[in-house]
């Protein structure tokens, strides 16, 4: 029976971390499906008269548009670092998507929806935000069958 393994990935330096804990712990593993995954938030579609002051607009529009693209790019990046790791490039699936409702909710639909054995997620510890917030891991971990099947990677 396969361990189909979902990983949200933020293109942070412990998202690689988490990246190489999997090549580590189940690069070994032949019955194995990876999910790779990043939710981001969509680029609007602007219908802009031809004037002057539209410009800027437009420009960090396309300026937004090249930097998801430099990501899902860095997605595929990441797949083949677990295809390094000797993990099977046809068993790594990767998964580009705009934001549904949050992203934590992306991944816990994705993680049932998917049904997936493990979630391998990394946190950003002293992130200023967690302090004011709930963390993404932490909002995961409720869901995913009390942290049983969850990893987390500092």
């Amino acid at each position: 029976m396969a361990v189909k393994i979902l990983i949200p990935f933020n293109f942070t330096e412990n998202d690689e971390k988490s990246i190489d804990f999997v090549g580590q712990r189940y690069g070994k593993r032949t019955e194995l499906e990876i999910t790779l995954f990043h939710a981001y938030t969509p680029v609007p579609d602007l219908e802009t008269p031809g004037n002057h002051i539209m410009k800027p607009v437009i420009r960090n529009t396309y300026y937004l548009q090249h930097q998801q693209d430099e990501k899902k790019n860095a997605l595929e990046a990441a797949r083949q670092r677990l295809v390094n790791h000797g993990i099977a490039e046809q068993k790594i699936q990767c998964l580009f998507r705009p934001v549904r409702q949050n992203v934590a909710q992306d991944i816990i639909r994705l993680y049932k929806d998917g049904n997936h054995d493990v979630v391998v997620l990394s946190r950003n510890p002293g992130n200023i935000v967690n302090f004011f917030s709930r963390s993404i891991s932490k909002q995961i971990a409720r869901h995913v069958q009390g942290g049983i099947g969850m990893h987390i990677v500092n």
